[in-house]
């Protein structure tokens, strides 16, 4: 090969650990190995094809896939020859996607986010985005639960244990509503937040609560229920959301089931059966 066909072939890499997320195991195994193929294929291409500067593309593209598989860092951005790339952090810009969006693109961008990218439960951007867009959704499901003679307060400024809506029912029950966790949490839960929650629970001003969950391992919540059950003698029900939103409605029903004090949704229309 000429050297008039490797003066044209340059290239360069960025790659900057603080903008980027690391890659996994499989992605760095995937790297590898596209580097070595497009790397042992550039070097016999140098001797044994005319096409230089292709040979000697396919050799540095196959170092930077080797590159980052040793790193273990993707590339942000490169230049080969006369092409120049850039690109952004993936989980960066499906974030800003998702603050920007309505709350239910918002919420199928967290979920392709948290499929995708098992990585995200220790991003705390991406669990404060997450809790955002469930406090939306509580509170949108217990509107819809909202009897004709029903009232729904809002709690300020609520502390770890405090309720965050106060559905008072047709017939004078007060249900706590919580917001527990989101599906980019891990559903772990600590002693000392076990501790605090069940001291401010005890003074809630509520006859019974519902915690929307969407977190993938409940134990320790289930946990956490029976200790407030047992130390305020009020009912607890975990309403599952970590599959859809699925409303407050199946809470509701469950406690009535439990405790002759709270009544059943059936007892009044809601204002969307109204409607």
């Amino acid at each position: 090969m000429s050297q008039s066909d490797l003066s044209g072939v340059s290239a360069r890499v960025q790659f900057d650990p603080a903008e980027a997320d690391p890659l996994s195991l499989r992605q760095r195994v995937g790297a590898a190995v596209a580097g070595v193929l497009l790397a042992g294929a550039g070097s016999v291409a140098i001797f044994v094809s005319e096409n230089g500067a292709g040979s000697a593309v396919a050799l540095v593209v196959g170092g930077i896939f080797l590159l980052m598989a040793i790193t273990g860092m993707p590339v942000l951005g490169g230049r080969l020859m006369d092409a120049e790339l850039m690109m952004g952090r993936r989980r960066a810009r499906l974030l800003q996607r998702a603050k920007a969006a309505p709350p239910l693109e918002a919420r199928r961008l967290l979920e392709d986010l948290a499929f995708t990218d098992p990585q995200v439960i220790d991003d705390p951007n991406a669990v404060a985005l997450d809790f955002a867009v469930l406090l939306n959704e509580v509170n949108h499901a217990a509107h819809e639960a909202l009897e004709l003679d029903g009232e729904l307060n809002h709690v300020t400024n609520p502390e770890v244990g405090d309720p965050l809506l106060v559905l008072k029912r047709s017939a004078g029950q007060r249900l706590g509503v919580y917001a527990m966790s989101v599906r980019t949490e891990s559903g772990r839960i600590s002693t000392a937040f076990a501790d605090q929650f069940t001291a401010r629970a005890v003074r809630a001003e509520c006859d019974a609560f519902l915690w929307v969950a969407a977190a993938p391992f409940k134990d320790d919540l289930r946990s956490l229920a029976a200790r407030v059950e047992r130390e305020t003698g009020k009912p607890v029900c975990i309403v599952d959301w970590s599959i859809r939103n699925v409303g407050l409605t199946v809470g509701i029903n469950e406690l009535a089931n439990r405790s002759v004090g709270v009544p059943s949704q059936r007892t009044a229309p809601t204002r969307a059966e109204d409607e």
